[in-house]
Order: structure tokens, then sequence, then C-alpha cells
């Protein structure tokens, strides 16, 4: 009896962040219809000319990237990987702001793997008053108990690690609207649930 309710656990669990039987996240978000013509979120990043760029001048988040997104690496991997980047870093600035963003990934995990946000119509989209673009997107992974859903961003374009909070979480709808760069990159985080198979 046990065995099958410490499995139930495991199972709901491997469900809640989204690891798919072949290991890998989903990378199953959109952007709204009314702003699909304006904006778009490139799912598959491995295919786009940013990513090419990444692999040769940052291998190491490339690579990061491309394991999230299969299922081979889970928060803390992730977390080594930005600290052993913030050891290299020799700009003070970014050095500190990924250090922020490492303490804010504690007792995260990963709802999405890695993708990509792009301005399709720049005479139509917008800027807010920060610069960037909001925008409503859909994630049909969020459940209804995940806890404080963030974006973690990177703008590839400035080497800069951010976590963002939206600008609003409709759980019932799946969706968030989110303020975002062009072209960079974001993977869906939540609070990481309590392991109850201990």
């Amino acid at each position: 009896m046990h065995y099958a309710l410490a499995l139930a656990a495991v199972l709901s669990v491997g469900c809640a962040f989204c690891v798919s039987a072949d290991g890998s996240r989903t990378k199953d978000v959109t952007v709204s219809q009314e702003q699909s013509q304006i904006y778009e979120i490139i799912q598959k990043i491995e295919d786009t000319e940013g990513v090419k760029d990444l692999q040769q001048k940052y291998p190491t988040i490339a690579e990061a990237f491309q394991k999230v997104g299969e299922g081979k690496m889970d928060m803390p991997e992730f977390i080594d990987v930005l600290k052993a980047l913030a050891t290299d870093e020799k700009d003070e600035t970014l050095k500190a702001k990924l250090e922020e963003v490492i303490e804010k990934l504690d007792g995260k995990d990963f709802v999405t793997g890695f993708t990509q946000f792009k301005v399709l119509d720049a005479t139509r989209a917008e800027k807010n008053a920060d610069g960037k673009y909001e925008v409503e997107i859909s994630i049909p992974s969020i459940t209804d108990d995940m806890e404080n859903i963030q974006l973690l961003c990177y703008n590839a374009e400035k080497n800069e690690w951010s976590v963002v909070d939206p600008i609003s979480v409709d759980k019932e709808n799946k969706t968030l609207k989110v303020a975002l760069d062009d072209l960079c990159y974001f993977s869906v985080i939540a609070d990481a649930k309590a392991d109850t198979t201990k």
C-alpha cells in the first residue's frame, strides 16, 4: 500500500512540473490570440540565430538551456552553472545581478523549458515605461497549487539575468501577463513542491 502512495506522489510531482515521459520539459508557451500577430514565442530555440551566437559566445548557457529543456538539468544544477558564471564574471554590476538571481532561484523549480520572446511587428508593438513589451502568454502547465510563479529571463545582448514577477497571473485560464525584452530567453519558474516521497 505504502509503495502505491509513494508512487502516486512521485507521479504527481513529475506531472506538476511537466517533465514528459521522454524526460523533456514542456515548452508549450504561446502568445494570446489577440497579440499573436505582433509577438511570438519561439519554442524551438535551438533553431534560432540567437542560440547559434550563444553557443559561440557562452556555450555553457546554451548547453544549460538545452539540458533544462530536455529535463536533464534541475534547478540546483542550473544554479551551479550560474554560480560558475558569476565566479568568472569580470563586470561587477553583472556579477551582482547574477548573484541576486542565484539567491532568488533557491527553492524554485522549472515549470517550462526555455523559450524566446520575439517582436514580429515593431510598428504595432508598444513599449511600456521601462522599455519592455507587455504581453499575455498562455502556459498550459500552470496548476492551481503553484505558488510564486515568476520568469527567469536572460537577455543575451546584455548578457544579463533577471527573475521577473508577472504583471498578473490567471491560474484558471493558465495565462500570465508579463513585460519582456525583445529576443530575451525565459523559463517559467515556481516554488518547488515539498518532496513528500522522502
